[in-house]
């Protein structure tokens, strides 16, 4: 079950209404760019994310992972004489999210494989023993993509995101898909995280509208990193429910930023 952090999020991603991607804005002094922050989105009327929202819930499992983590480093990074206790910290932190920031970096691989292979382009060869296994999926189940990576803003409800694939299958069933890179183990389920649900119930009623929640087929696709070649496909009942939870959760939200991104003309 989700529980509700108190953490404050300064960055994530952000839309214009128009749904353009909003992530990152040109530093003062125009020598780069910096994450777009909550202050960004009130001066500009931009759109959180679906995930934005979702990071009003804590994860506690991630979080514990996390400590694990940082445990381990100090046993890699012993503090040296003469050392400040703030530098040592950082170089403790340093050492146990390095392999976080490698893993991104394959998800995201893996995903831009992914996104050119279930359309018949080439990609990394490198990748295959990720993408195969979806793509064979793809063959013996007959769906068929009528969107890909598409761009969605609710201005209902104040929200947008980007969903990575949009399906019919059969006569008349619809259908959403996303990618998920998951560390897995021999033997063991591949289960959803919370809010996994949420997410696709989001995007699914922003493009096929609420009536059709009912109808939509919704799963996520896991790819194992720890186990090339394994994949799982973890199906989504129930959207409905799953929608009224988000439409709370965006609500929440709200409150806590104090920001209502749903008056934009208001604020223009």
């Amino acid at each position: 079950m989700a529980i509700l952090t108190q953490n404050k999020i300064k960055a994530g991603h952000w839309y214009s209404p128009d749904g353009k991607p909003m992530h990152r804005m040109p530093t003062v002094r125009g020598d780069g760019d910096r994450a777009t922050t909550i202050k960004d989105a009130k001066r500009l009327g931009l759109y959180p994310s679906v995930t934005s929202i979702l990071g009003i819930f804590a994860k506690p499992g991630l979080d514990d992972w996390k400590l694990n983590q940082v445990a381990l480093a100090t046993l890699k990074c012993p503090i040296t004489e003469g050392e400040s206790p703030e530098y040592w910290m950082k170089r403790v932190k340093d050492v146990a999210f390095e392999q976080v920031e490698q893993a991104a970096d394959l998800g995201s691989d893996i995903h831009e494989a992914l996104e050119l292979g279930m359309n018949s382009e080439p990609f990394n060869e490198t990748l295959r023993v990720y993408v195969n296994p979806v793509l064979e999926w793809k063959r013996e189940t007959g769906i068929v993509l009528t969107e890909r990576e598409l761009t969605l803003v609710n201005k209902v409800e104040g929200f947008a995101g980007t969903a990575d694939v949009f399906f019919t299958y059969g006569k008349n069933g619809i259908g959403i898909l996303d990618y998920k890179t998951r560390k897995t183990k021999p033997g063991e389920e591949v289960k959803a995280y919370d809010g996994q649900a949420m997410q696709l119930a989001a995007y699914a009623a922003t493009h096929f509208g609420e009536e059709a929640l009912d109808r939509v087929l919704a799963a996520n696709v896991y790819i194992s990193t720890t186990e090339p070649g394994r994949m799982a496909i973890v199906k989504h009942a129930d959207l409905r429910k799953h929608w009224e939870a988000f439409k709370r959760a965006a609500e929440l939200w709200r409150y806590l930023k104090e920001f209502d991104p749903r008056q934009i003309k208001q604020l223009s």
